[in-house]
């Protein structure tokens, strides 16, 4: 039986869920897979990639900081990667590597999950990193109209640069006016993340719209947002989801696997929430 190599690179790493999700998957469909993490810092990208070309390789995952910088050292990227500026995973087969980005479609695919369409929407997007770019091209390319509240828009201008897109800079007044002709709102910071001190500032935006929410951080599993958007009686997900998908379209992608994505996203959802959650 084939045994695929794969892994996940990134500056920190020892906090990821790559492989247990990926090992997870593999045992699922009776794969045989070696899913490992590897801490590569700024300037060890080269020599990670000449690493895994040579040595066998299917394929690995990238995370922060280096999802624009890897582009650097790739011998293709497919459209949506080269559009969203941005890549997290790579495939590598012949010795070439060529990049893919599975952020947005993971989001997208949890959305829709959880009854809520992106298609044609009002979207406020809060954050402009790597996973922001990804989740925005998505949302423009299904015909969603986009508000970006970032802290500094002038480093945004990737952003702006798409139709159906306005870059707003992040306040308070800003956030309410968005919110209220939002249809989702998305919050693509680590504002609330488990181990940043930092957090929403106001959570007065809330208050005016029936917008659903999606916070992309999944640990813990119900943030600030989370809570004060559910005691508004708001829908609220968190990221747990988007995390699942965008593994699973970047597991496909190194194997070649077809299996139906929704009833894996199910049970992952399960082992991978006792995981975390240890329920």
């Amino acid at each position: 039986m084939k045994r695929f190599r794969m892994g996940v690179i990134g500056d920190p790493i020892a906090h990821t869920l790559s492989p247990v999700i990926h090992t997870k998957m593999a045992e699922h469909l009776g794969i045989c897979c070696d899913y490992t993490a590897h801490h590569v810092q700024d300037g060890e990208l080269e020599e990670f990639v000449r690493m895994a070309t040579t040595e066998g390789f299917a394929g690995f995952n990238v995370t922060l900081p280096h999802k624009k910088a890897i582009m650097n050292y790739l011998d293709d990227c497919d459209s949506y990667a080269a559009r969203c500026g941005a890549v997290n995973t790579v495939k590598i087969s012949g010795g070439r590597c060529k990049g893919y980005n599975t952020d947005g479609d993971g989001l997208y695919a949890s959305l829709k999950q959880n009854g809520i369409q992106m298609d044609k929407s009002d979207i406020l997007l809060i954050g402009a990193g790597g996973a922001a770019l990804s989740i925005c091209q998505k949302a423009v390319d299904v015909g969603a109209r986009v508000s970006v509240l970032c802290r500094t828009p002038e480093k945004a201008s990737a952003f702006a640069e798409r139709e159906g897109v306005t870059v707003h800079k992040i306040s308070p007044e800003m956030q309410r006016q968005c919110a209220k002709s939002a249809g989702i709102i998305i919050n693509a910071t680590p504002l609330g993340m488990e181990g940043i001190s930092d957090n929403f500032d106001d959570f007065s935006f809330l208050d005016e719209t029936e917008a659903a929410v999606y916070d992309i951080v999944y640990k813990p599993s119900e943030t600030t947002l989370l809570r004060e958007s559910r005691k508004r009686g708001l829908r609220a997900f968190n990221g747990l989801g988007m995390l699942i998908n965008q593994a699973i379209y970047a597991f496909s992608i190194f194997t070649g696997q077809e299996f139906d994505f929704g009833e894996m996203a199910g049970y992952l959802e399960t082992v991978i929430g006792k995981v975390v959650y240890g329920k």
